[in-house]
């Protein structure tokens, strides 16, 4: 079981590999929190690193290509290689496809013990993804009609979900608008550069 749900998780740090949040689930479903999270953790961080360094040293200049098609795309690499660790970060913690991060981020000049630090920082956040699948019974009896069998822990459980819905979509709105506004910034410096 341990293997199985790792290795699912390492393979969809791998673009077009889908599912790493519902692995994630699954790991915290499976074996409950405590042995669900550094499983997850530590297979999700090495998928990351694995798809980083293999999308770096073969993939780089095909991204690279593939991106110019994609001005916003390319605008968000400019960002992230002028504005660095700190942009880095902020693109990690919101809710973008982690599979394809570890590819365009291999298309950038960020370091390898960046993305690997930055990387491993945020990937605290899987804690929700396994928590939530450590308390799944509650939505179960939700589904089933048996409310009332719903135990305090259960009911925490969906109060941090909800939470963790909204914190979630603010920040994703505030880490866009800030890339954004970052990205066209770093797009127009390297237009008047070249003119």
């Amino acid at each position: 079981g341990y293997l199985l749900i790792a290795g699912l998780i390492f393979l969809s740090a791998f673009p077009p590999m889908i599912g790493y949040g519902t692995y994630q689930t699954l790991s915290g479903y499976t074996f409950g929190f405590a042995r669900g999270y550094p499983i997850s953790y530590i297979s999700a961080l090495l998928g990351a690193i694995t798809c980083f360094l293999i999308s770096r040293i073969w993939l780089k200049e095909r991204v690279q290509r593939i991106m110019k098609n994609y001005p916003n795309l390319e605008a968000v690499v400019k960002a992230v290689e002028k504005r660095g660790f700190k942009l880095f970060v902020l693109i990690r913690l919101s809710p973008y496809p982690f599979n394809l991060l570890n590819v365009m981020f291999a298309a950038t000049n960020i370091s390898f013990t960046h993305f690997a630090l930055g990387t491993a920082l945020t990937l605290t956040k899987i804690g929700l993804h396994i928590y939530i699948g450590a308390n799944l019974t509650s939505f179960a009896k939700h589904v089933l009609g048996e409310e009332d069998e719903i135990t305090d822990e259960e009911r925490k459980a969906d109060i941090v979900r909800y939470i963790a819905a909204i914190i979630g979509s603010v920040l994703a709105f505030g880490v866009m608008s800030y890339v954004y506004v970052v990205a066209k910034r770093a797009v127009k410096e390297v237009n008047d550069e070249t003119e």
